[in-house]
């Protein structure tokens, strides 16, 4: 790749200078004329059925415009994954605590929760079931959805279980003869691992204003991800043509996945019965109910080993509570075998994931998707494995490590991976063989672990449009997320390398569904630099072709001859003939008045330079029965998922033998991007998501009882702060670039969710490197730690009681 200019290098952030100053508009900071305040009503109860619904003296408060039930509502069932079973209001039954039941619009929000509290709801509670492992069962005392066969369901039935009537998705990963292959092993280690459910914790709540327009339009203000699927579902929900729904992204205070869900419904029903704009600011307790936390997942590994550490054989079982509506679940428990299928060389594998109902809040997806949770499972039985075997952690990875051209475990053949160098120079960075001196009651101790994290191909389609302006100013129009990424920062570095400018020359239109490309699937998985990158390059070509269309004629040269940079068109043997690009808006003289063939059009005039185009990532089903592609495309290339990055993390702790503490002094992590496009931006990305890590490691855990969360809020949340994060110079972050992927723009590949992946199990190999206890239920609290230390270390614990 010939030497870069603008791309690969840490370029200001385009929005920096109006954050800091708080120029931004968010949602809700929105005022429009006329606007009315929601509040909705949530169920007391984790499984009732509704019986009555009195909303006539809620209708009498004063400044009520608007008292709806399901009765108002829509009749289709919504859901933003595979499987439609969520009805916008709660209709016969509630199948949750929180579920909404009935909605107000008020010209103030004191007024609409006057009137909620006049609601009168009359429940008959129903027998309700909160363990997921419970609920997997053929016999479960409770089935949440009776009517499941009746819903719509878009998955292969080979990923479906009828057998289990709580079970809503089943997804398989076979490869070989398990059976034999633990037959074959001289060592098997097997253990169950436990992640919670746990929230998103973005500072800026969900919010939406709703504006129903004149002409029977809709108009959605939004903060959240995924513009073009709010667009298609309340088009679909409400029976209006898509084109009459447009959907404005505001700016947006944190997703990592909590706002990738469709919850602009029940705003939309409020205006459409108004005539009047609609705002709804979810509460913070509302955030981590309707919001949907992060899935919690049961993990049983059982892994065969022969004594040189050659990894023979895995049987993985992956529990994932969905809650009590599918929504995101359905690619969670399929999208989460990834963390197996593209990392370690394993000649049978036996994967099972079963997404599970329970009368709990529905879940969302959150930053890595599942790939965490698995993630702590395999590498702290990595751990353990090694342990047994008496050999390094290092190389028992590294001895099992896929390589390039070497079949995954679905039959994908790998490509850009640089997961070696990734584990070398992490190992470098923490010093992982030097051992910390203890500090009175305080034992250090270091650990590691690999990760990796997909991204899907499916939906995975979007546009791009740039425009070249009389004024010489390149204008970017896209409709991926602004989610706090820096998107429109790359996306603009990209644009101006392409045209040899810099950034100050680049202005970017974006998330706008009226006046920008479609952009499918949403900012999720890792995808915006990657697809986006590549639609936006093809746009950068067409405008750059029209350009030298223009400049071929008064350069006397042949389009393929000329080249741009600065803003000027040339020859590229001879460039000092050249031409100003804003030249070639001037008037029409020395050049023809139309455009040749090829150009603008046969016999359009020369009015405006737009570059067009678009990009998909294309990819190949697997077969539902199996997990595994098909082998002979797979040996041409074709994939499955769009590409795969990997980490590495390692870790310094400190653990309390008194009291349980644990504090994480250092955390370095490594990412396989394949080309940094702003090596700063990625800084930022790596070290937020390492501290996600830490924080899930840790503290965080969303507590219920009866299906009731007990700590909605961020006093009773455990999300760490900042006090308890190593000191800057301690968080390290090292981009490794060996491994270029050969369709990602500028070699590069998509990795913000991977910047979580793999800090868990780190630190919890790191705990056991400090003190021998080994914690395989996360969070790992000081009560958790104590009581393995009284387990493992009776005297230890004698001594601190007696102390």
């Amino acid at each position: 790749m010939s030497e870069l200019s603008v791309v690969g290098k840490s370029v200001v952030r385009l929005d920096a200078r109006t954050k800091v100053l708080g120029k931004e508009e968010y949602c809700a900071d929105i005022k429009l004329p006329g606007m009315l305040h929601a509040k909705v009503l949530g169920s007391p109860h984790p499984h009732a059925k509704i019986l009555s619904v009195d909303t006539s003296a809620a209708e009498k408060v004063s400044g009520v415009r608007c008292v709806v039930t399901e009765k108002d509502a829509p009749k289709k069932l919504t859901g933003t994954g595979g499987i439609k079973d969520m009805p916008i209001l709660a209709r016969d039954v509630v199948r949750h605590v929180g579920e909404p039941v009935a909605a107000v619009a008020a010209t103030t929000v004191e007024g609409a929760e006057e009137a909620l509290e006049l609601i009168k709801v009359e429940y008959k509670e129903l027998p309700a079931i909160f363990d997921a492992e419970e609920a997997a069962g053929t016999n479960p005392p409770v089935i949440i959805h009776p009517d499941f066969s009746n819903y719509r369901v878009t998955l292969h039935p080979d990923r479906l279980s009828p057998e289990r009537p709580n079970v809503f998705t089943h997804i398989k990963v076979y490869k070989g003869d398990v059976d034999k292959g633990f037959k074959e092993s001289d060592l098997i280690v097997e253990n169950r691992f436990v992640a919670p459910s746990i929230q998103h914790c973005a500072l800026e709540p969900h919010a939406v204003v709703v504006c129903p327009e004149p002409d029977g339009s809709v108009t959605v203000f939004t903060g959240k991800q995924g513009l073009s699927r709010v667009k298609e579902d309340i088009a679909a929900a409400f029976g209006i043509e898509p084109y009459r729904v447009r959907v404005r992204q505001q700016y947006v205070g944190g997703s990592f996945g909590g706002k990738n869900g469709t919850y602009e419904f029940i705003p939309t029903l409020l205006a459409l019965k108004t005539g009047r704009p609609v705002k709804w600011v979810m509460t913070r307790e509302e955030v981590f109910v309707l919001g949907g936390p992060r899935e919690g997942m049961v993990l049983t590994v059982k892994d065969g080993f022969k004594k040189d550490g050659t990894l023979v054989a895995r049987r993985m079982e992956v529990l994932v509570d969905g809650g009590a509506y599918a929504e995101a679940s359905p690619g969670i428990t399929q999208n989460c075998s990834s963390a197996t299928i593209c990392m370690y060389r394993i000649p049978h594998l036996k994967w099972d994931g079963y997404a599970v109902y329970t009368n709990t809040p529905k879940r969302r997806g959150m930053r890595g998707y599942g790939v965490n949770e698995v993630a702590f499972a395999i590498e702290s039985n990595m751990e353990i494995a090694a342990e047994k075997l008496g050999i390094d952690p290092v190389e028992l990875r590294r001895k099992n490590l896929l390589r390039e051209g070497e079949p995954m475990l679905n039959g994908e053949i790998t490509h850009s991976i640089g997961a070696a160098e990734c584990l070398d120079r992490v190992c470098a960075a923490i010093k992982l063989n030097e051992q910390g001196a203890s500090e009175g009651p305080w034992r250090k101790g270091k650990g590691l672990a690999l990760g990796n994290k997909y991204s899907t191909a499916r939906a995975a389609y979007c546009g791009a449009r740039i425009r070249v302006t009389e004024n010489e100013r390149i204008i970017v129009y896209h409709g991926a997320d602004a989610v706090g990424q820096g998107v429109n920062t790359v996306i603009a570095q990209m644009a101006a390398e392409e045209f040899g400018i810099s950034t100050d020359c680049v202005d970017v239109v974006f998330s706008d569904t009226a006046t920008t490309p479609f952009f499918g699937g949403g900012s999720t998985s890792s995808r915006t630099t990657y697809n986006l990158g590549n639609a936006v390059r093809r746009a950068c070509d067409d405008a750059k072709r029209q350009i030298f269309q223009r400049a071929a004629w008064n350069l006397e040269a042949p389009p393929e001859l000329l080249d741009t940079g600065n803003m000027e068109v040339y020859v590229r043997s001879h460039p000092e003939r050249k031409i100003r690009v804003k030249d070639l808006f001037s008037s029409y003289q020395d050049r023809p008045r139309q455009i040749p063939a090829g150009g603008a059009g046969e016999g359009e005039e020369i009015m405006e330079i737009i570059g067009k185009a678009t990009y998909r990532a294309e990819s190949i089903p697997d077969d539902p029965k199996t997990g595994q592609l098909d082998p002979e495309l797979a040996k041409q290339g074709k994939r499955f998922m769009a590409f795969y990055t990997y980490v590495a993390k390692a870790v310094e702790v400190a653990v309390n033998i008194e009291t349980g503490e644990v504090k994480v002094l250092r955390c370095c992590g490594t990412v396989d991007l394949g080309k940094a496009i702003n090596p700063k931006t990625c800084e930022q990305q790596l070290e937020g998501g390492m501290a996600m890590g830490i924080g899930s490691a840790l503290y965080e855990v969303t507590l219920m009882e009866k299906g009731r969360v007990l700590n909605p809020n961020f006093t009773d949340y455990r999300a760490p702060l900042a006090a308890q994060m190593p000191f800057n110079e301690n968080m390290k972050s090292i981009f490794v670039e060996s491994a270029p992927h050969k369709d990602g723009p500028f070699g590069a590949k998509g990795f913000s969710e991977g910047a979580v992946t793999g800090t868990e199990p780190a630190i919890a190999n790191a705990i056991y490197n400090a003190v021998g206890v080994r914690i395989k239920e996360l969070p790992i609290t000081p009560e958790k730690v104590i009581r393995a230390l009284r387990e493992t270390h009776p005297l230890l614990a004698e001594k601190r009681e007696s102390g």
